[in-house]
């Protein structure tokens, strides 16, 4: 037996989808995160430090900018490339029916 297609589906899943992607990218950031701070501060000299780190605190904020960004494309919908490429996929649908349909 063949499944309906159900548009509304489609978007649940790949909605799913991203938070899933999207939890498992932060939940990652986190742990190593913390890794990274204990490394540091076992290895770490009481010296020239930032926030008590020597450099962990580095890859930290620039990973950190990366997840802020997936975030943004994920919990703004309205400003995410995902609407355009919903879009994108309708439009080129439609063109590809009118080109079959003008063939038969």
């Amino acid at each position: 037996m063949t499944e309906k297609h159900d548009p509304a589906m489609e978007r649940a899943r790949k909605r799913a989808r991203q938070l899933r992607e999207f939890y498992g990218h932060f939940l990652t950031y986190v742990l190593v995160s913390v890794l990274l701070v204990t490394i540091d501060l076992a290895t770490g000299s009481a010296g020239d430090t930032f926030i008590g780190l020597n450099w962990a605190y580095w890859p930290i904020l620039g990973w950190g900018i990366a997840v802020s960004i997936h975030a943004i494309s994920v919990f703004l919908p309205a400003t995410s490339m995902g609407g355009w490429e919903e879009r994108k996929v309708e439009e080129l649908y439609e063109r590809e029916r009118q080109r079959e349909f003008e063939h038969h």
